[in-house]
């Protein structure tokens, strides 16, 4: 049951890696569409930040693979759960403290918290929890 799980929910993990990277290149194309409103040394922070994105890219195509542990696969989605968590929590507080909301990364931060909860829990289901 647990590895069917994780197979099928695998896409979740490609999704994460294909949105981020895309996010981690524009942000460092166009690094003003990022950050609105702030001059001069926002182009340096946004194009410092995407690397960091890039990293969380790296960090979901590495679970992706076929010869992935369990564990491993376990661990990678509880880091990103946390991640987009908390990257939601920072949005939503960064939005409330300086207005207005951008609504774009809320979106996709509440969507991929959404999914990586739902995978987690599903990896997290004993035969019991079936019944």
């Amino acid at each position: 049951m647990a590895t069917s799980t994780a197979g099928n929910l695998k896409w979740i993990l490609w999704l994460n890696t294909v949105a981020e990277t895309i996010i981690a290149f524009g942000m460092f194309s166009m690094p003003a569409a990022f950050f609105p409103g702030a001059e001069g040394l926002s182009a340096s922070i946004a194009r410092a930040f995407s690397f960091a994105i890039l990293v969380v890219a790296f960090i979901s195509l590495s679970a992706t693979g076929v010869n992935t542990s369990y564990d491993k696969l376990k661990n990678v989605v509880l880091i990103l759960l946390v991640y987009h968590t908390l990257q939601l929590i920072a949005q939503i507080v960064n939005g409330a403290m300086y207005p207005p909301m951008l609504i774009p990364p809320v979106v996709i931060h509440t969507v991929l918290t959404t999914l990586f909860a739902f995978y987690y829990f599903r990896l997290n289901r004993t035969p019991a929890d079936l019944r």
